[in-house]
């Protein structure tokens, strides 16, 4: 499938490399038109284009990345929908819940492909572990904790840090936490209960989020702008756990059983992350009648974030 690339900042420049392993990137676009020709120029992309809507009516392009700034992807995710491309956009997709599932419904009425670039959804070893667990391998599933966090420096004008261009905790790093937390739960998230802490600028520097599922599984996320604290997630059950260090592209995790015997697991590896959320979009837009997975998962979180990020006045 020929890919274009929407806005070119470090992520997509993974999302480049990763694409030429197997195939050429066919087209590139930013607002910089320097920065596009550089773009293009390290990662032999043959079409450049002077805007957005440029690329996105070009017949020739089957999927379009969005790599833009988190305001943006709104915007951008529709311009690309309503040209009748398939879009993945990274994470967050989007922080209103309402917004983003009429931008599905607008993909389904198209029958494109719309799906959020979250990692987790696609690594290898968490489709093995969640076998294991629906195979009792931990007993029946308790809780699940998730917790993430860095030292960013604090400079307001950085994109993570300003609330014009979509910054805050959440968004960037807090998704990755609550995405984990549903895709193991394999249920609706309810119940939150949080503490927030808003950074100088007024984004959401650091969360401690509490949850519980339908089935009753408890769940915690911890997740800050501002503290070093290690990506670490933890799969409980009654006859064992799970442990998944730098959970957000992890090929390992150690299960540890009833009888206390740690046993590492290791499946895929981290450093092909993008290439398998790319196997799984193009299959999607090749069996379009069965959709994308993940679609439900994402519209959860995203619902579950627009509720938190309401309620602290975000």
């Amino acid at each position: 499938m020929k890919w274009g690339i929407m806005g070119l900042g470090k992520i997509a420049r993974d999302f480049a490399a990763q694409i030429n392993e197997t195939r050429p990137v066919y087209g590139v676009a930013s607002r910089d038109p320097a920065r596009t020709a550089q773009f293009a120029a390290a990662f032999q992309v043959e079409h450049q284009y002077a805007s957005y809507q440029e690329m996105a009516a070009d017949p020739h392009i089957d999927c379009i990345y969005i790599a833009t700034v988190n305001s943006q992807h709104l915007k951008d995710i529709r311009l690309c929908l309503e040209a009748g491309k398939n879009v993945l956009c990274e994470k967050a997709i989007w922080r209103n819940y309402a917004e983003t599932k009429a931008m599905y419904d607008l993909a389904r009425q198209k029958h494109l492909i719309l799906a959020e670039a979250m990692t987790i959804y696609h690594m290898p070893l968490y489709r093995q572990l969640r076998q294991l667990i629906e195979a009792g391998q931990i007993g029946q599933l308790k809780m699940i904790q998730a917790n993430i966090g860095s030292v960013m420096a604090a400079d307001p004008k950085n994109r993570f840090f300003d609330p014009a261009l979509g910054g805050g905790a959440m968004q960037d790093i807090g998704t990755y936490a609550l995405s984990f937390i549903r895709f193991f739960s394999g249920d609706t998230l309810g119940q939150p209960q949080y503490t927030m802490k808003k950074a100088p600028t007024g984004v959401d520097e650091m969360w401690s989020i509490a949850l519980a599922t339908d089935k009753g599984v408890l769940a915690n996320a911890n997740m800050a702008f501002r503290a070093n604290l290690p990506q670490r997630a933890l799969i409980t059950g009654d006859g064992g756990y799970i442990e998944v260090p730098n959970f957000l592209r992890a090929d390992s995790a150690t299960l540890v059983g009833a009888d206390g015997t740690p046993r590492v697991i290791q499946v895929g590896q981290t450093a092909q992350a993008m290439a398998y959320e790319v196997a799984d979009f193009e299959q999607a837009v090749q069996t379009p009648a069965t959709g994308l997975a993940f679609s439900q998962e994402t519209l959860d979180v995203i619902k579950l974030i627009d509720q938190l990020m309401t309620a602290a006045q975000v």
